[in-house]
C-alpha cells in the first residue's frame, strides 16, 4: 500500500477569515457580583468589527439579571451602551449560554467589555465571554 498526497499536501496558507484577520477573544470573570456592580471584562481592540458575542455564565441565583455592553476605554467615544449585546433584564438565574442577536459593530477606539449586574447579589462563579470578528483597521 502506497501513501499519495496531494501536490500542495502542507503548503496551503491558513487563512481564518477571508483575509486572514480572524480575531477572537475569550473573557473571563470569577466571582460574585452584587447588583449594580459592573465587571470589566476586558479591552476590545481598536480596529475590530464584532459579528458575534456569547455569555457563559454559572447560575447566578434566584432574581438575578446582567446586561453586557461597552464603555469607551478613553475619553467618551463612541458612547457607552451598556446593554449593546444582551440587554437589562437578561436572566442568568440558571446556568446558561446566551448568544447575542445585536448587530455587528465597529469600534474605531479600543472600548471596554462590561457587564452589568443587577436583581439580588450573584452567587459566586465564573462568568466566561467569547467575542468573535475581524481586524479591519482603525478608519
Amino acid at each position: 500500500m502506497a501513501n499519495h498526497y496531494a501536490s500542495d499536501y502542507n503548503q496551503k496558507p491558513l487563512h481564518m477569515a477571508a483575509y486572514g484577520n480572524a480575531w477572537t477573544e475569550d473573557y473571563e470573570f470569577t466571582g460574585a457580583p452584587a447588583a449594580a456592580d459592573k465587571v470589566y471584562l476586558g479591552i476590545i481592540p481598536a480596529g475590530t468589527r464584532v459579528q458575534a458575542l456569547t455569555l457563559q455564565h454559572p447560575a447566578a441565583g434566584a432574581s438575578t439579571e446582567a446586561k453586557l455592553g461597552f464603555e469607551p476605554a478613553e475619553g467618551d467615544d463612541p458612547a457607552a451602551e451598556d446593554g449593546y449585546w444582551l440587554p437589562a433584564a437578561t436572566d442568568v438565574a440558571a446556568a446558561g449560554v446566551k448568544v447575542s442577536a445585536a448587530a455587528p459593530i465597529t469600534f474605531n477606539k479600543p472600548v471596554k467589555l462590561v457587564l452589568t449586574a443587577a436583581g439580588a447579589t450573584f452567587t459566586s462563579g465564573t462568568w466566561r465571554v467569547i467575542v468573535t470578528g475581524k481586524v479591519i483597521g482603525v478608519r
